[in-house]
C-alpha cells in the first residue's frame, strides 16, 4: 500500500517572535507559536498514531507532554497512510491550531473587552498563522522521498499567497510589527498603564495577546540583571534588609510597584512581591512624575539602599544556541530509513530539548524556547558560561553516534547587554554572536568552524567586543575567562590591562616591523604585578599582535564577569567553579 511523507510548517517564526519590546512579548510569541504547532502535532498523532510522527517523534502521550513543556518545533513531519487525504488532514490539523489560538486569545481578552476592539483582534488572530505544507509519495527509498519533500517545500515557500486583508483601516499601525492596525485606539490611559502599555504605544490584536500573557511566569531583563545582586545578598544574610527598602519604595509609589511573580528563580527572594524596576534608579521615573517631589524621595531611599547594600549591575545575558551538522546527521539517518530518522528526532527531543528548561533554571535563567536544536534563553552574568557549557555537553551526548563522519555539536552565542537595551537590538546581537560562534572570522579554516562558543559585550558607551573559542580547546574560552576574572579580582593583573592592550594595538598594531615590540610591550603591561605561576600559561603564549588582540578582548569581558562574580559571592581560585566553566 502506498503511503506519503508530509511536512507542515507554521510561521512566521523569527518575525513573529522577535517583534517584542518586553520579555513577556518575546516569551508569549514563542509560546503561542509552539502551542499552535503542538495542536497540529497532537491532531496528527490522534489521526495517524504516534508511531507515524517523525518530527517531533514522541513515543506516547507522556513523552508528548514532556516535549510540550519546553516547546514544539514549528516544523512537523509525518507518514500518512494511503487512505488518508493529505490536504484534508492538513486543513483539519491547522484548523485545530487556529481554533486554539482563538480560544487562547479570547480567554486573555475577556477581562478587557471594554477597552479594545475585540472583533478586529479575533480577526487578526485568525489570520496570524502562515501555513505551508507538502507531501510526496513514500516508496521504499525514504531518503529520496525526504530529499524530494525538502525540495517541494522550498518551492512551496517561494510561491507566495497574497490574501486580501479584511481588517485594514486608517487607524495607526502597531508599534511592534508595523503591519497590523491597533486595537486599543479607544483605551483609557489608566488601563494602558495597568497592563504595561507605554504612553503612545499602539498594539495590534496579536501583539496585545502577547502583552496580556501571564507574564509573571517569565522574568524581565531587569530581573535577570539583578540576580547576581540577589544571590550575593542572600549569602550575606541581607535579603530582609533589601525587602525593607523595597517596601519603603512601594509605599511611596503605590500598588503599581507591587507584583507577584511565580518564576522559580525569584520565588524565594524579596523580588517575588515587587516590580524589579525599583532596584534601578533610572527606572523610577517610569512610576512617578519626573518633576514631582515623590520621585526625589524615592531616589533618596534608593541611594540609602545602595549605600547599605551596594548597587545591582545593569547587565544580563541572552543565550542563543543552534546545532551543528544537523542536516548531515538527518541525511545520514534518512538513508537508513524512516525509523532511523524518527530515532534521531526522539533522541533530540527527549534527551536534549526536554532537558533544556531544567538546565537553564538551575543556572537561574529563563527559557524562551527550546525547539529541537534551537535554544533562546535569558541568564544572569554569573551563570551564563557554565550554562552554555552544560547545554553543549548534553547536546553532544544526545547526538553521539548519529553523524556519519562527524557527530552533531552545539554552537552557542552569549550576548552581554544592558537591561534597558531595546530587546530587538539585543536579539539581533545574540544571533550575530551565535553565527560568529558557528563560522568564526572569514579566515577560519573549515575544520575550526562550529562546535564553539562566542561571547559579545555591548556596553551602553563604548565599542562592542566579541570573542570566540571552540569547546574542545584546552583551556577552553570559558576557563580562560574564569581565570582572568580571578586574576583581576586578586589584583594580579592591572584592572585596565585589557584597555591598555587595545591602546597599544591602536598605536603600533598596524605598523610593519613592530610585531615583536607589540608582544614585548604587552608582556610588560601584564607583568607590572606578580602573577602566580599557575595563572601564567595563557599569558606566556603571546607570539603575535593577533594574540594580543584576542587577550585584550578576553580581559575586557573578564572584567565585566569579575564584577558579577564578586557581587554574587562566587569565590576566587575555586576548582569546582573552574571545572563548571
Amino acid at each position: 500500500m502506498m503511503s506519503y511523507l508530509m511536512q507542515i510548517t507554521l510561521g512566521p517564526v523569527q518575525d513573529f517572535i522577535n517583534t517584542a519590546r518586553r520579555t513577556r512579548d518575546l516569551y508569549a510569541g514563542s509560546c503561542l507559536l509552539s502551542e499552535a504547532a503542538g495542536q497540529v502535532s497532537a491532531y496528527l498523532a490522534e489521526r495517524l498514531g504516534y508511531e507515524n510522527l517523525i518530527f517531533p517523534a514522541p513515543n506516547n502521550a507522556e513523552h508528548f507532554r514532556q516535549l510540550s513543556q519546553s516547546g514544539i518545533p514549528n516544523v512537523v513531519v509525518a507518514r500518512v497512510r494511503e487512505d488518508v487525504h493529505c490536504r484534508v488532514l492538513t486543513e483539519e490539523a491547522v484548523k485545530e491550531a487556529r481554533r486554539y489560538i482563538q480560544e487562547r486569545g479570547t480567554s486573555l481578552l475577556d477581562k478587557h473587552r471594554e477597552q479594545i476592539d475585540v472583533s478586529t483582534t479575533l480577526e487578526q488572530l485568525s489570520e496570524m498563522l502562515e501555513v505551508y505544507w507538502a507531501c510526496v509519495p513514500l516508496e521504499e527509498d525514504y531518503a529520496r522521498a525526504r530529499n524530494r519533500l525538502t525540495a517541494v517545500m522550498a518551492a512551496r515557500k517561494n510561491t507566495r499567497e497574497f490574501m486580501p486583508v479584511g481588517w485594514g483601516s486608517s487607524l495607526p499601525k502597531s508599534s511592534l510589527d508595523g503591519a497590523r492596525e491597533t486595537v486599543i485606539a479607544g483605551a483609557s490611559e489608566a488601563w494602558k498603564r495597568r497592563v504595561g502599555i507605554r504612553p503612545g504605544e499602539e498594539l495590534s490584536g496579536v501583539d496585545l495577546v502577547k502583552r496580556l500573557w501571564p507574564e509573571r511566569a517569565f522574568l524581565s531583563t531587569s530581573h535577570v540583571a539583578a540576580l547576581p545582586y540577589l544571590e550575593g545578598l542572600g549569602k550575606q544574610g541581607k535579603l530582609e534588609m533589601l525587602r525593607f527598602y523595597l517596601e519603603r519604595l512601594a509605599n511611596l509609589i503605590g500598588e503599581e510597584a507591587r507584583e507577584e511573580w511565580v518564576h522559580p528563580v525569584v520565588r524565594d527572594t524579596p523580588l517575588k512581591d515587587y516590580d524589579p524596576r525599583l532596584l534601578f534608579v533610572g527606572r523610577l521615573g517610569e512610576f512617578l512624575d519626573g518633576s514631582g517631589a515623590g520621585l526625589e524621595e524615592a531616589r533618596a531611599v534608593l541611594s540609602e539602599m545602595y549605600r547599605a547594600l551596594g548597587e545591582p549591575l545593569p547587565y544580563y545575558v541572552l543565550l542563543h544556541a543552534d546545532g551543528d551538522r544537523m542536516g548531515e546527521a538527518i541525511d545520514h539517518q534518512s538513508r537508513q530509513g524512516a525509523e532511523a530518522h524518527r530515532r534521531l528526532s526522539n533522541k533530540l527531543a527527549l534527551d536534549f530539548a526536554a532537558r533544556v528548561r531544567g538546565i537553564v533554571e538551575r543556572h537561574k535563567g529563563c527559557l524562551v524556547y527550546a525547539g529541537g536544536d534551537d535554544v533562546l534563553a535569558l541568564l544572569p552574568l554569573h551563570t551564563a558560561l557554565p550554562c552554555a557549557k552544560a547545554l553543549a555537553q548534553i547536546f553532544s551526548a544526545a547526538m553521539r553516534g548519529f553523524g556519519e563522519k562527524h557527530d552533531p555539536t552545539l554552537s552557542v552565542g552569549l550576548a552581554i547587554v544592558h537591561h534597558l537595551e531595546p530587546l530587538q537590538d539585543a536579539l539581533e546581537l545574540v544571533r550575530r554572536t551565535e553565527k560568529f560562534a558557528k563560522e568564526g572570522p572569514k579566515s577560519t579554516p573549515l575544520e575550526q568552524k562550529r562546535n564553539a562558543l562566542a561571547l559579545a559585550y555591548s556596553p551602553r558607551s563604548g565599542s562592542e567586543r566579541m570573542v570566540r573559542g571552540r569547546w574542545d580547546e584546552a583551556p577552553s574560552l570559558t576557563q580562560r575567562l574564569y581565570r582572568y576574572q580571578d586574576l583581576l579580582r586578586l589584583e594580579q593583573i592591572p584592572t585596565k590591562a585589557g584597555y591598555e592592550l587595545k591602546a597599544l594595538l591602536d598605536e603600533l598594531g598596524g605598523v610593519k616591523g613592530m610585531e615583536k615590540a607589540v608582544v614585548l610591550e604587552a608582556q610588560r603591561i601584564l607583568g607590572r604585578k606578580q602573577i602566580k605561576p599557575e595563572y601564567r600559561q595563557e599569558l606566556d603564549t603571546l607570539q603575535t599582535p593577533a594574540d594580543v588582540a584576542r587577550l585584550a578582548d578576553e580581559l575586557i569581558l573578564a572584567k565585566v564577569l569579575a564584577r558579577a562574580y564578586q557581587q554574587a559571592g562566587v569565590p576566587t581560585e575555586n576548582p569546582e567553579v573552574y571545572r563548571a566553566h
